[in-house]
């Protein structure tokens, strides 16, 4: 069974994405993030909130002067693409400098009850500054938060970052309730998998898959499963209607 996009019923609707951008994961996770935001989300109506007008005037999002390169075009992609400021874990308006156990860092994001929140060492030091590593710091505003290393650096971080919260507010979801593993195979011949290491392992540990149209994140190990499916268009799920898979929602 091949997973075909639903084709738009009214000529003026723009085409579902593709997943050409999996492809460019690994030589150039930057590329990869505009190739997938651009394809996903609608373009800004021109207007720009007063936040983000004194954002731009302060010069916080202005280049690698004021941030990281990886973090520099996400923020330029927000501009372009407001709906990356409506995730669940936000991305701060203007990256914020604070203090921490393992030295200054830039905060650009936040858990949204504020329980943890996610930053890069600022400023940068040694051979990583370009791309660095990124800081998950739990309880940010306590006196001895304790802090884990991401398994990617900032780059690909990023792209994990936005395809989890993307899958999270896509209009189109399906959700499987815990399966034997098994049940995945049929999958491997319509998903693909996108190179980059599980979401919040100390968490959900969620694997990312793409293809056409539709986002799936994937928790597996040997002996269960579950997956969740989000798209733009509802009718995309509807050849998943035709796997052996428990459902706990499905909106095709």
């Amino acid at each position: 069974m091949i997973i075909v996009p639903a084709q738009p019923t009214d000529d003026a609707r723009v085409p579902l994405p593709g997943a050409e951008w999996v492809a460019l994961v690994d030589s150039d996770p930057l590329r990869a993030l505009e190739a997938f935001v651009l394809g996903w989300y609608p373009a800004s109506d021109g207007d720009e909130d007063q936040e983000d007008a004194q954002s731009r005037a302060d010069g916080a999002d202005a280049g690698s002067d004021a941030m990281p390169e990886a973090l520099a075009a996400l923020y330029r992609l927000a501009r372009l693409r407001p709906g990356l400021r409506a995730f669940h874990n936000p991305l701060l308006r203007q990256p914020e400098r604070a203090a921490g156990p393992l030295g200054d860092r830039l905060v650009f994001a936040l858990e949204s009850q504020g329980s943890w929140d996610w930053s890069v060492p600022w400023p940068p030091e040694g051979t990583d500054g370009a791309d660095p590593a990124v800081w998950m710091t739990f309880d940010p505003h306590r006196p001895d938060p304790e802090v884990v290393v991401e398994r990617e650096p900032l780059s690909r971080f990023l792209l994990q970052y936005v395809l989890y919260h993307t899958q999270l507010v896509a209009p189109g979801q399906a959700w499987t309730k815990v399966m034997p593993p098994s049940r995945l195979a049929p999958l491997r011949d319509v998903l693909r998998p996108v190179p980059l290491s599980p979401f919040l392992p100390m968490f959900t540990s969620e694997s990312f898959y793409a293809a056409p149209g539709l986002l799936a994140l994937i928790n597996a190990d040997d002996t269960e499963a579950i997956a969740a499916f989000g798209t733009l268009d509802r009718q995309t799920l509807t050849p998943l209607g035709e796997y052996p898979f428990p459902w706990s929602r499905f909106d095709g």
